[in-house]
């Protein structure tokens, strides 16, 4: 009996010290696990933006320059500090959207900058088709605009693994009760492009088909 008294004393002693413990951290501290480190974030002035769409720039080209405050003689004093924005490889500029004196935060785009050698075509197959695309497939693709009509040929790359139905940017609510809108994304590399051709540019694409495909089809039948 005696032991049992000291057990339940000292349960008692442990449950008590336990609720005095948290009632103190409580009381002296707040916690929070919803934390980020963050820096300071500073603003630059576009003071000279001289490309112009269409242009052709080499890596390390001067292609803008920011002008930002410097903090590290007092806010009071202020430096002003003048930033060149560089290339980061050859390309051509292909949209701009910033001008001078406009106030851009890091991040912000302020030029779209396009290597014309390095270019591919993004195609979706139907569901029902894509069992007879394969890796290496040759395939012939045709641009057209207003003043081009050209083929270029390339080969299937990559074959997506899921629908355009099930991609992330169809949400979750992707209306799954029409197949006929299920399609495969496949990747086409380019055999040759030269600078004619351009991402966001639309094409038809024709994938030439293993013939052994169709002895296949004809046993099936």
């Amino acid at each position: 009996m005696r032991w049992l008294v000291i057990i339940v004393a000292l349960f008692a002693a442990i449950v008590l010290g336990l609720i005095g413990y948290f009632a103190y951290i409580n009381i002296a501290y707040v916690d929070t696990l919803h934390a980020r480190v963050d820096g300071a974030i500073v603003q630059g002035r576009v003071v000279d933006l001289p490309p112009q769409v269409g242009d052709a720039v080499a890596e390390g080209e001067e292609l803008a320059t920011l002008e930002s405050a410097s903090a590290a003689t007092g806010p009071s004093q202020a430096a002003r500090v003048l930033a060149p924005i560089r290339a980061p490889v050859s390309g051509i500029v292909t949209d701009i959207a910033t001008a001078a004196d406009d106030i851009v935060s890091p991040g912000q785009l302020m030029l779209t900058l396009v290597d014309p050698g390095k270019v591919w075509v993004t195609a979706n197959i139907h569901e029902s088709r894509i069992p007879q695309v394969q890796i290496g497939q040759s395939v012939r693709i045709t641009v057209r605009t207003r003043t081009l009509r050209r083929r270029f040929w390339g080969r299937v790359e990559q074959i997506g693994r899921a629908t355009t139905l099930a991609l992330p940017d169809r949400g979750r609510n992707a209306d799954i009760s029409t197949p006929s809108l299920a399609e495969v994304p496949i990747r086409i590399s380019l055999d040759s492009v030269g600078r004619e051709l351009y991402p966001g540019m639309t094409a038809d694409v024709r994938i030439r088909l293993n013939p052994r495909f169709f002895a296949n089809s004809a046993r099936e039948y």
